[in-house]
């Protein structure tokens, strides 16, 4: 499980190579992938985002799910969900677990996310 874990964290820095790093050295973004984040929008839809190691990612709320992809780069952490143009959400520090941020995104929605 570890070999596997470590190999796809190899795969997602050379994805995102030449974005910007965290503290540790590796790519900005590589912590969220494996990772869960609860998303609560303005209007309060709560959402559950699971980050996939191979870029893609799952929103499940309520009993529907969607699935897009998803990256970091100099542009925040991006999201493309199906036909939906993308959107970007400022990202410049690594989330930490149980830590909230509100951000808006480029295209101004609102919302909480909090690392589970």
């Amino acid at each position: 499980m570890r070999s596997s874990r470590i190999a796809a964290a190899i795969a997602f820095a050379l994805a995102v190579s030449g974005c910007a790093t965290s503290r540790g050295g590796a790519p900005l973004g590589a912590e969220l992938a494996g990772e869960q984040v609860r998303m609560v929008t303005s209007n309060g839809q709560v959402s559950t985002l699971s980050f996939r190691p191979d870029l893609t990612v799952r929103a499940q709320f309520g009993p529907n799910a969607l699935t897009g992809r998803w990256q970091v780069g100099d542009d925040g952490l991006c999201f493309w969900w199906g036909n939906a143009p993308r959107e970007c959400w400022p990202y410049r520090t690594p989330l930490r677990r149980g830590e909230s941020r509100t951000l808006t995104s480029d295209r101004g929605n609102r919302v909480t996310v909090t690392l589970l």
